[in-house]
C-alpha cells in the first residue's frame, strides 16, 4: 500500500522528463504572475483594513483564513471525487494485489497529503505577507503560521468527504446536460468576478480618497467581527496562530476534524465499494441513439463537428464559452474600474482608452484557445488526415468557430457600452473594427502556433495541454496593453490624438492580422503533414 502511495506521489509531485522546458518555463511565469496579482490583493486590502477598520488584527486574518478554508475545500472536494469515485485507472488499479479498502484507505492518504501540500503553497506566503501588511510579522506570529499549517488542511478534508458525495451525484443527473452546467459555471465565475471587482473598487476609492463612506467602513466591520466567531472553523485556527484562546482552538479544530473524518469516511466506504463494483461490472446502461446519415457538405459538417467538440471539453466550456459568455458583465466592471482610477490620475476624457484595454483584455482571454484547435484532437488527429477535406479547410471553420464566439462577446459587450453612453458613435465603430481585426490575427496566431506545438498528448485527465494557450494570452496581453497606453496617452499629449489613436489601433491590427493569416496560409499544409499522432 505504502509503495502505491509513494509512486502516486511521484507520478503527481515528481519531475516529468517527458515535459519540455518550455512548457516549465512558461508555467513557472504564469504561476508567479499569478502569486504576485494574489500577494498584492492580500497586502493591499490588508493594509487598508488595519487602517481604516477598527479591527484586531486576528478579527482581520480570520477573513483570509476563512477564504482559504472555503478553497481548500472546493479542492479536496475536486480531489475525492476524481479518486475516490471517478478514478480514470479504476480497472488498472483492480488487479494490484491490494484489496479495495487498501485502494480505499490510500487514496484518502494521498487526497491528504496533497492538501496539506496546497495549504502550505498558500497558507505561508499570504499570512506572512498579511502580517507585514498589519505590522505583526514577529518570530510568536511565525511559529503559529507553522501550527497552523499541521491544522488547517484537517476542516477541508473532513468536509470534502461529506460534501463529495451529493456533488458527485449532481454532477452524475447533469453529465448528459452540459448546458446546464455551462449555466451554472457562467453565473459562478460572474459572480466571483463581481467580489473581485468590489474589493478592488474598494481599494481603488482608498487609495484615491483617502478614505471610505460610513456605510463602506460598518459592512467591513460587522463582516470581520461576525467571521471571528465560534461557528466559522477559521476562528479557532486564528486562535491557534496568534496564541489567543489557544487551548480552545487546538481543541475545537481537534474534535471538529475526528467527528467528520470518522463519520465521513464511514459513510464514504460504503459509497466507494458500491462505485467500485459498479464500475467493473459495467454501468450496464445501454447507449440508445437513434443516428441517421446526416447529407452536410463538408464545411457545415466541420462547423457542427467542431462546436460539438468545443461543448463536450471541459476546459473548452467552461474556461471558454463561460468566459465569452460572461465577457460582457465584466467589461462593464471593469470598464467602470478603469475609468474611476483612470480620471483619478488622468483627468476626464479616457473613456475609449478604458473601452479598448478592457475589450482588448477579454477578447485576448477569449481568442487564446485557438491555440488549442490541433491539441483537442488528441489521438483521433489521424482522421483529420484522411477524411477527403483539405488541412486548409478543416483549420479555416475552425478558426471561423472561434471568430464568431469573440464577435459575440464583442458585439454584446459594444452594446452594453453604448447603450449606457460610455463611448461615442464613432468610438463604437473604431471599437469593433479594430478589435474583430485583432481578433482574427489572435486566432491564425493561435492555429500557426498549435501547428508548431501541437502536443496532441492530452493531460492525466484527458485534457489537451493549455501551454499554447498561456503563451498567446501573454501575447495578447502584451498588445490589449499597448492598445490601452495608445487610447490613454495619445489624446493627452497630442494634437488630434483621438485621431491618432485610432488610426494606430486599426493599423496595428490589420498588419497584425495579415501577418498571421498569410502565414497560416503558406505554410498549414506542410506543417500539418509533418504532424504524427
Amino acid at each position: 500500500m505504502f509503495n502505491f502511495i509513494r509512486l502516486q506521489l511521484k507520478l503527481k509531485w515528481g519531475l516529468n522528463k517527458n515535459n519540455s522546458k518550455k512548457n516549465a518555463i512558461m508555467t513557472a511565469i504564469v504561476a508567479m504572475l499569478a502569486v504576485i496579482v494574489a500577494l498584492a490583493l492580500v497586502y493591499g486590502l490588508s493594509y487598508v483594513l488595519k487602517s481604516t477598520v477598527e479591527v484586531t488584527g486576528k478579527q482581520l486574518a480570520v477573513l483570509f483564513l476563512t477564504i482559504l478554508l472555503i478553497g481548500l475545500t472546493v479542492v479536496a472536494v475536486s480531489m475525492q471525487i476524481n479518486r475516490l469515485y471517478r478514478p480514470g485507472d479504476i480497472h488498472l488499479t483492480a488487479r494490484f494485489p491490494l484489496s479495495s479498502f487498501k485502494i480505499f484507505v490510500s487514496y484518502l492518504i494521498l487526497n491528504y497529503i496533497d492538501l496539506c501540500i496546497y495549504s502550505a503553497i498558500l497558507l505561508l506566503p499570504i499570512m506572512l505577507v498579511f502580517g507585514w501588511a498589519i505590522g505583526g510579522l514577529t518570530i510568536v506570529y511565525v511559529i503559529g503560521i507553522f501550527l497552523g499549517l499541521i491544522f488547517l488542511p484537517l476542516i477541508p478534508f473532513g468536509l470534502s468527504i461529506f460534501i463529495a458525495i451529493p456533488i458527485m451525484y449532481i454532477n452524475s443527473l447533469l453529465k448528459k446536460h452540459n448546458i446546464i452546467r455551462l449555466i451554472l459555471f457562467v453565473i459562478v465565475l460572474a459572480g466571483c468576478f463581481a467580489l473581485y471587482y468590489y474589493i478592488l473598487t474598494v481599494l481603488a476609492q482608498f487609495f484615491i480618497h483617502r478614505n471610505w463612506e460610513v456605510g463602506t467602513l460598518e459592512i467591513w466591520k460587522s463582516l470581520l467581527v461576525g467571521l471571528d466567531k465560534f461557528y466559522n472553523p477559521a476562528y479557532y485556527i486564528g486562535n491557534i496562530i496568534f496564541f489567543e484562546n489557544f487551548w480552545i482552538g487546538l481543541a475545537g479544530i481537534i474534535s471538529a476534524s475526528i467527528v467528520l473524518i470518522s463519520s465521513g469516511i464511514f459513510v464514504a466506504k460504503f459509497v466507494y465499494d458500491k462505485i467500485r463494483i459498479k464500475e467493473l461490472d459495467g454501468s450496464g446502461e445501454v447507449y440508445r441513439h437513434s443516428s441517421k446519415i446526416d447529407d452536410y457538405g463538408s464545411a457545415r459538417a466541420i462547423l457542427r463537428y467542431s462546436f460539438s467538440e468545443i461543448i463536450h471539453t471541459k476546459s473548452y466550456s467552461y474556461f471558454y464559452l463561460g468566459v465569452a459568455i460572461s465577457t460582457p458583465v465584466m467589461v462593464f466592471l471593469c470598464n467602470r474600474l478603469v475609468t474611476m482610477v483612470g480620471e483619478a490620475q488622468m483627468g476626464q476624457g479616457i473613456n475609449f482608452g478604458a473601452a479598448i484595454l478592457v475589450i482588448s483584455v477579454f477578447m485576448a482571454m477569449i481568442s487564446s484557445f485557438a491555440a488549442q484547435i490541433l491539441s483537442i484532437e488528441g489521438k483521433n488527429f489521424y482522421i483529420t488526415k484522411i477524411i477527403p477535406v483539405s488541412y486548409r479547410k478543416q483549420l479555416l471553420m475552425k478558426a471561423i468557430i472561434n471568430i464568431v464566439v469573440s464577435l459575440g462577446a464583442l458585439l454584446i459587450s459594444t452594446i452594453v457600452m453604448a447603450a449606457l453612453q460610455f463611448i461615442n458613435a464613432i468610438d463604437i465603430i473604431v471599437l469593433m473594427a479594430g478589435e474583430l481585426i485583432f481578433v482574427v490575427g489572435l486566432v491564425f496566431n493561435g492555429i500557426n502556433l498549435n501547428l508548431a506545438n501541437p502536443n496532441l498528448k492530452p493531460k492525466a485527465n484527458g485534457e489537451p495541454e493549455e501551454i499554447n494557450i498561456t503563451f498567446m494570452l501573454i501575447i495578447g496581453l502584451v498588445i490589449a496593453a499597448i492598445y490601452g497606453l495608445t487610447g490613454f496617452l495619445l489624446p493627452k499629449i497630442v494634437r488630434q490624438g483621438n485621431l491618432w489613436a485610432y488610426l494606430i489601433i486599426i493599423g496595428t491590427s490589420i498588419v497584425y492580422a495579415i501577418i498571421n493569416v498569410i502565414i497560416f496560409w503558406f505554410t498549414v499544409n506542410r506543417k500539418y503533414r509533418k504532424i504524427e499522432v
